[in-house]
């Protein structure tokens, strides 16, 4: 059964407008009525707004029927919420820019005794998200000098989650990093991306220097279609990573042997270790070896340059420096090292 929420003891603030006279005939203004009231969810806690309707009391005047409002009150919430900007604007930055999971911003707004469910969090979410969106324009009219002497530099990419699904497009001015345009579309056409990214861009009023994309071929088909003559590179990244496809399949075939070789002899050590004696000396240490070889085949890397066939190879090179200088001073009788035909070093001993 949900519980009511206490309201007895929230502190209420009434906000009025500015201007004391009227603009017109310099009449005072007078109250009118209550424009909202609520209780609205701030950082600070709880509080109830009131924002007051003010008038001019003169019936003769032409504008006595304007209701004037404070804009401090309209700028606490969005219209229909209860929660403050502040609140959604924080769960944005915990979850975009620090990487929050729900339950871990749930934990920090119940920390600051915050009324707050699992559920609203996603809501607060999407609030941010739509705050987000909405103030971009402002961002790019920041940079309107800029723009208006260097021109853009535009970059299009787009991500597709799964097989099948919406595919989220995203235009952004390479030396700003600033993003102009982010649309989500049913399908990749060239008359799509032409019409829903291109144009929007065109329509800003600024010089297009040139394009920077991945070189697909609806990409730029719809370069040519909307930017006939405007210069358009391949993203260095995506060549690179094309270059050295071949290279990277074959480091990935050599970790993924490396990995099956090691851990299939890494498993009865690991059962020797959970048998042997909790006071022996050795047992927490050849512990330690095991783990720092099960984070060296958790290693994983990145087209084109992190190969992690080659990082394995050298943390297990490492390990064998370690273990064979522990071997010479005869600290571990009982663990060997083997090497066969130039493989990579192998732990194939067990404790006894």
């Amino acid at each position: 059964m949900r519980k009511a929420k206490d309201n007895a003891n929230i502190p209420s603030r009434y906000y009025r407008p500015t201007i004391k006279t009227c603009p017109r005939c310099g009449a005072p203004l007078r109250r009118r009525c209550t424009l909202w009231r609520k209780y609205l969810v701030t950082l600070c806690g709880r509080v109830r707004v009131f924002s007051m309707g003010y008038s001019c009391r003169r019936s003769r005047c032409s504008q006595s029927r304007v209701i004037y409002r404070s804009v401090e009150a309209e700028q606490l919430s969005p219209k229909g919420s209860s929660f403050g900007f502040d609140v959604i604007v924080q769960v944005g930055r915990w979850r975009f820019w620090d990487h929050r999971t729900l339950d871990e911003i749930a934990t920090l707004l119940k920390g600051l005794r915050l009324p707050v469910s699992r559920r609203q969090i996603l809501y607060l979410i999407g609030d941010f998200l739509a705050l987000l969106r909405a103030g971009q324009p402002a961002k790019i009219e920041t940079h309107r000098t800029y723009f208006q002497r260097h021109g853009l530099v535009i970059s299009i990419d787009g991500m597709e989650p799964e097989q099948g699904n919406e595919m989220l497009f995203v235009v952004r001015e390479v030396n700003l990093d600033l993003t102009l345009v982010a649309e989500t579309l049913y399908s990749s056409r060239a008359d799509l991306i032409s019409r829903q990214l291109l144009e929007p861009v065109k329509d800003l009023g600024f010089r297009i220097r040139a394009v920077v994309s991945d070189a697909d071929k609806n990409i730029r088909r719809a370069v040519e279609a909307s930017l006939p003559g405007c210069p358009h590179q391949a993203c260095q990244v995506h060549c690179l990573c094309d270059a050295g496809h071949l290279i990277f399949e074959a480091d990935r075939a050599m970790k993924t042997d490396l990995r099956r070789d090691i851990r299939a002899q890494l498993r009865p050590v690991s059962r020797e270790l959970s048998r042997a004696p909790q006071a022996d000396p050795l047992q927490a240490v050849l512990a330690d070896y095991c783990e720092g070889l099960r984070d060296a085949l958790r290693s994983d890397g990145s087209s084109p340059f992190e190969l992690a066939g080659l990082e394995l190879y050298k943390g297990l090179q490492r390990l064998e420096t370690s273990l064979r200088h522990c071997e010479k001073k005869r600290a571990f009788s009982s663990v060997r090292l083997a090497e066969d035909h130039g493989d990579p070093p192998r732990l194939c001993g067990a404790v006894c």
